[in-house]
């Protein structure tokens, strides 16, 4: 075999830490102890831990370590301490995010300082690898390698992180900040999606710099990023993102954290009052004078002082095992494997670097996930066949680099016998996925388990070529950490309640990209997490039968277009109770019940949003129905689903104002009240009640049906539309509208006097008995309507409203003054609450 026993392994070359970084472990142990003792409360720890790139999981009493890796870039001499560590401490698995990092589980409180010195002896670190810092710097895992780049963006990207790292600036940002380099037009890094992006460019006289685009970002509200740069030169690079961060440190929300990312700036401010604010910056930085650093280009090789090999390979092997025979390999150049198999992996696993007679070969990852073993032997690979340097990618996987020609064959020969020859890599076999409910404690969905289970749809090795440049990315929740945003099929976690049971589902997103033109995906439809499968199968057998000639997945999507979609994977979104299917409330490779109990405190204002998602939705599942009952002749049937279809669509425009109607006719008394007062919609939905009218007989004709039928989608249609644009303010556009009608007056319920205060002046606005989230859209109508510094007293019941409503209307930035209970069996409270301006 070709990797030692660990009594043979050679041994890991260590540096003395330096002085600054032994205080600065010293100290997290210290505040460890002090946690442990009662001394520091778990509030207070949390941050600074942090800070220090360590995350608590869902589970109790462990930790996950992020290792920060800039550029993806390791030494074998690396990746060897870090197996080792992982054998040692964590589960004896790590895994590979889409920031290049590497993740560690399952560890206990009082190892991490000895796993970060562990890291510092390597020249690693966890240092800020979460928090409101800049974030692990990430570049194209084929920087330098590259055929189509520019130059090398190594060195920058490299330089960059370590600069920031520890540096002041980067301390207490208002929330995170990414940054990532590219060294061609393909855009391996994403930088659209980035809050700094750099693209390597090249100005009018042949001088190479970067172009910078700056607000991108995903999560709930996700942005592209906009060009503030066409050409930044290299003596300018460390000042412009210097100058950028003093921008977002100044004015970026530190109240609401929901929307204190930069990207936030750029909407509240404008782009060119934005870039103006950064200019202004930047020139007095430059005034005062700021060292630019003097980034010189050319000055920096690809990845110093490592031994780059011969082509006949074992560059490295005098620091490794290098007298270790291939598995299996014969010495002539071919692979003793499968011819087959061996060419597919070439396929899709091997890029020709633009030096002549090498090869970088990416090794798949399944999810991210790396077993100490496999580190092992990937760092033995890397100093036998290649310049003993690996890199880790964004899309979860691994890459060696400068292997020659002839040594290709037995390089692969050793991956499979570790079980890490799988072809497929960056293929739409190879799903991105976070570690999702397995450990994350914001996971929502077992992402992993889904990913899996699209095997059967996407199995490995055997990608279609009407499939290729399409990708699979799932999130376990909507921060979007695989980045589902920007994938041909995205999907994100979300749960759903039906009764007394929560299912797992997903938000099923379609047409997003980077290369090229960057662009979102389109929600399309949410899918019960147990038919995803069949919903994308549907979605590549639509494609194959109505795709024009030589159109792609993508191309096809923008041309097809949302409504079309969603009107084919309608079938897929209905969720069965729990008592007529029990499957539908397990997740992927779940053995317990679905719940999201442990999540903490709700967001009411996406709790709203999904309100009203979810009764469109309700809506066109009703017209589906429908419009089958009617094929089958079934008018009667149809004509009432049809109804219930409008009844949906008006009671989701109701719940931005805080209106849940018990019945049919208030329902749609207040919805014709609403849009009437706001013009929210073209007056031939108005006096909606009226006009469907006659619900028919058991003999409706076809043609009544089918009118009845038209009438409904249209009014489902611009529901649909209001309501796509609603943003986490809940608040509704206009759409086009047509000439006005008048109807008769609707007679307003007499207001009952408000209860009497216990605070004052304060008024008291009672929403016992109000479920959420409407309690929270009723508090926040109620504070628009009050100015600035006055106070609101709100009575709201136990359980999900006290939990919910005070934390989201701090999120808004309101002042949560006072919450106690109201009665001594704690089944009402009273929360005080001030109006602050947003």
């Amino acid at each position: 075999m070709s990797t030692s026993p660990a009594t043979t392994r050679p041994p890991i070359q260590t540096i003395p830490i330096p002085q600054e970084i032994i205080e600065e472990i010293e100290t997290f142990e210290d505040e460890v102890a002090r946690l442990q003792s009662g001394d520091t409360l778990v509030d207070t720890f949390k941050p600074f831990r942090l800070q220090y790139g360590i995350y608590g999981q869902r589970q109790p009493d462990v930790q996950m370590i992020r290792i920060k890796i800039p550029f993806g870039g390791l030494t074998a001499n690396q990746l060897r301490q870090v197996a080792d560590i992982t054998d040692t401490y964590a589960t004896g698995v790590g895994h590979v995010t889409t920031r290049q990092d590497i993740q560690l589980h399952f560890v206990p409180l009082s190892q991490v300082g000895t796993i970060m010195r562990k890291l510092a002896e390597v020249d690693l670190t966890t240092r800020e690898a979460c928090a409101n810092t800049v974030r692990n710097v990430t570049a194209c895992a084929l920087a330098g390698v590259c055929p189509g780049e520019v130059f090398d963006v190594t060195p920058y990207a490299k330089t960059v992180a370590y600069h920031l790292l520890r540096n002041p600036l980067n301390q207490s940002l208002p929330r995170k900040f990414k940054i990532a380099f590219s060294g061609c037009k393909q855009d391996c890094a994403l930088t659209p999606i980035h809050d700094v992006g750099l693209l390597a460019a090249r100005n009018a006289e042949g001088a190479i710099g970067f172009k910078m685009v700056v607000g991108g970002g995903l999560g709930s509200t996700p942005r592209l990023a906009k060009t503030l740069r066409e050409f930044v030169p290299m003596e300018e690079l460390i000042p412009s993102i210097e100058a950028m961060l003093k921008v977002f440190d100044n004015l970026g929300n530190r109240k609401n954290r929901s929307k204190a990312r930069m990207k936030f700036i750029l909407d509240k401010l404008g782009f060119e009052e934005f870039a103006q604010r950064w200019k202004d910056t930047y020139d007095s930085m430059i005034q005062s004078g700021a060292t630019k650093l003097g980034l010189i280009p050319g000055l920096y090789p690809d990845d110093p002082p490592l031994i780059m090999p011969t082509k006949n390979g074992n560059g490295a092997s005098a620091q490794g095992n290098g007298n270790a025979q291939a598995h299996g390999s014969s010495q002539n150049g071919a692979t003793t494997s499968s011819p087959d198999d061996y060419k597919a992996w070439c396929a899709t696993n091997v890029i020709a670097q633009r030096q002549p007679g090498f090869n970088a070969a990416v090794v798949r990852l399944p999810s991210g996930d790396i077993t100490t073993e496999q580190m092992f032997v990937l760092a033995d690979l890397a100093e036998r066949y290649a310049n003993g340097n690996t890199r880790t990618t964004i899309s979860q996987n691994m890459i060696v680099r400068w292997i020659p020609d002839n040594q290709l064959p037995h390089f692969y020969d050793e991956l499979v016998a570790h079980g890490l020859g799988d072809p497929g890599a960056e293929c739409v076999e190879d799903i991105v996925s976070c570690p999702g409910t397995d450990t994350c404690g914001l996971g929502i969905t077992s992402s992993k388990g889904l990913a899996r289970a699209l095997a059967e749809v996407f199995p490995a090795g055997k990608t279609p070529d009407d499939l290729k440049g399409v990708d699979v990315k799932i999130s376990g929740c909507h921060n979007s950490c695989a980045q589902h945003h920007i994938a041909t099929i995205g999907l994100h976690g979300v749960g759903k309640r039906i009764g007394d049971h929560v299912a797992p589902v997903y938000e099923l997103h379609l047409g997003g990209q980077v290369n090229g033109t960057a662009k979102i995906g389109q929600l399309i439809v949410k899918v019960p997490a147990k038919n995803v499968p069949a919903a994308v199968q549907h979605l590549l057998d639509l494609y194959r039968r109505t795709r024009n000639d030589g159109e792609s997945l993508p191309a096809f999507i923008t041309r097809t277009g949302k409504a079309t979609l969603k009107d084919e994977l309608i079938p897929y979104t209905i969720l069965p109770t729990y008592q007529d299917d029990q499957q539908y409330y397990f997740d992927w490779e779940g053995d317990e019940e679905f719940s999201v109990e442990d999540l903490g405190p709700g967001e009411c204002a996406g709790g709203a949003l999904e309100m009203i998602d979810n009764r469109i939705l309700e809506a066109e599942q009703g017209l589906y129905q429908a419009r089958l009952l009617a094929d089958k002749h079934q008018y009667a049937i149809a004509i009432n689903l049809a109804y219930r279809a409008v009844v949906s669509g008006a009671k989701a425009i109701l719940v931005t104002e805080g209106i849940d109607p018990n019945t049919d006719a208030d329902t749609l008394m207040e919805f014709d009240t609403m849009i009437r007062e706001k013009k929210l919609m073209p007056a031939e939905y108005h006096n909606v009640a009226t006009k469907f009218g006659d619900l028919g007989t058991k003999d409706a004709s076809a043609d009544f049906t089918q009118s009845k039928l038209t009438f409904a989608k249209g009014f489902v249609d611009v529901c649909r539309t209001v309501t796509e644009q609603i943003g986490q303010d809940l608040k509704l556009i206009p759409v086009e509208l047509g000439a006005e009608e008048t109807a008769p007056p609707i007679a307003t319920p007499a207001q009952s006097e408000p209860p009497p205060s216990s605070a004052g002046n304060a008024e008291v606005y009672d929403l016992r008995g109000v479920a959420c989230p409407m309690n929270y859209v009723k508090t926040k109508l109620k504070l628009e309507m009050m100015d600035d510094g006055e106070q609101l007293e709100v009575w709201l019941d136990a359980g999900d409203p006290i939990r919910n409503v005070p934390a989201s209307l701090r999120n808004d930035g309101h002042k949560v003054l006072q919450q106690e209970p109201m009665d001594s069996d704690q089944q009402h409270f009273k929360v005080l609450v001030e109006k602050v301006e947003g």
